[in-house]
């Protein structure tokens, strides 16, 4: 059985598609068998990859329109297989809405998408959408565990207070087994304010974090550029190692 994992902040700018990018490709090195699935309308993930092609099936077909999964995969040269995303996925959240007026089934549309693909795959990672209730609620219905990349400001506690709210909601109305795989503390800056906002985030007892970070690097930022995860793109960056030991942890967390 597949290890689902959601890697969701409705906070943009947080490192989510660069925690999905990397974190699946440093599992296929590995040897795992790894589908990343783009749920983000803007396509990030899809992109980072070099797939995005608008004419081509995509997640919204498959939800909304019956397609093959299989049409809308492609297999990376990393050995990740992407379920691309593309801008129609924008119309998913007036298309949920209309089915639930309509009495319709409308929050396991993600469910049926995605059912028949797991016996294939060993971890399927889900770059969620930083908006849309619904398809949101369709991805938490699917997910075994969630994962919050998180920046380390003076915002953070108080948007880990409204997260923890969010998951007691999400485990009481649409999936009791969801788990927080933790908190990822990304972007990462070595001086004494951020150190503070660090300690005081891993040391919370609200939500579980991963004692990795993912330390703020050029090379990350550069990998994007050049299409290729960081694993790939320089081995010996910072941003490998941290990714490497969040993978690390990552295994830990979810075989328990």
């Amino acid at each position: 059985m597949s290890i689902k994992i959601a890697i969701t902040n409705e906070k943009g700018g947080c490192g989510k598609t660069m925690s999905a990018v990397n974190i699946s490709a440093i599992l296929a090195e590995r040897g795992y068998r790894v589908l990343l699935v783009d749920a983000d309308p803007q396509g990030y993930s899809t992109m980072y990859y070099g797939l995005y092609d608008p004419s081509l099936p995509s997640l919204f077909e498959v939800m909304f329109f019956g397609e093959n999964p299989e049409q809308a995969i492609s297999t990376t040269a990393f050995g990740v297989d992407v379920l691309r995303s593309s801008t129609a996925l924008m119309d998913a959240e007036e298309l949920l809405d209309q089915r639930k007026l309509n009495g319709l089934r409308y929050n396991d549309l993600f469910v049926n998408a995605l059912s028949a693909l797991e016996s294939r795959y060993d971890y399927i990672l889900i770059d969620c959408p930083p908006q849309g209730y619904k398809l949101l609620e369709n991805i938490q219905l699917y997910a075994r565990f969630l994962l919050i990349p998180m920046i380390a400001d003076e915002f953070a506690l108080h948007s880990l207070r409204l997260k923890a709210e969010k998951i007691i909601e999400i485990r009481r109305t649409v999936n009791p087994q969801l788990q927080l795989l933790g908190g990822l503390i990304v972007m990462d800056e070595k001086n004494k304010t951020t150190g503070i906002y660090r300690e005081a985030l891993q040391s919370q007892d609200i939500l579980p974090f991963f004692r990795a970070t993912v330390r703020k690097n050029i090379a990350l930022r550069r990998s994007v550029n050049a299409r290729e995860p960081i694993n790939v793109y320089d081995k010996r960056s910072n941003g490998n190692l941290d990714y490497q030991a969040v993978v690390d942890e990552l295994i830990g967390r979810a075989a328990k």
